[in-house]
């Protein structure tokens, strides 16, 4: 059986979701906008809204590249390299609930194996054929 290369890791809504792929990619989209981690970078990401969840507000916390600010306007800020994320705190809640569900399910998937085994090539096929097998992105 074919492991599928796309896999469904945590979804609040249809506009905001986290897949992992088994190529080593997490992407998390958030209304039109994917922002692309490795495993690593992700597992960075949600543990620092983890530690940012846990505490009381004012908190400011940093890994690397990755920031977590509680502002006073009832916001949160959150830094992923370049992109900044403004976010009501029920909203940063919800991210961090998803993050902290798709690390399990990373981890669950992982461990089982499924995307370790080779996928089976497909026979050549026209170019026509490959856009119609070609999946779109919902945004």
């Amino acid at each position: 059986m074919k492991a599928p290369h796309f896999v469904r890791l945590a979804q609040i809504d249809d506009q905001r979701f986290i897949t992992g792929c088994r190529h080593g990619l997490i992407h998390l989209t958030w209304a039109r906008t994917t922002i692309r981690f490795s495993r690593d970078e992700f597992r960075r990401v949600a543990n620092l809204l983890e530690r940012a969840a846990s505490g009381l507000p004012p908190y400011s916390l940093r890994d690397g590249e990755f920031a977590a600010t509680y502002r006073s306007d009832d916001e949160c800020e959150l830094r992923l390299g370049p992109v900044v994320m403004l976010l009501p705190c029920q909203e940063f809640e919800e991210l961090t609930h998803a993050t902290q569900e798709a690390v399990a399910r990373l981890d669950r998937i992982l461990a089982s194996g499924a995307w370790d085994r080779d996928e089976p090539e497909e026979p050549e096929t026209g170019f026509l054929e490959r856009l119609r097998r070609n999946p779109f992105s919902p945004n």
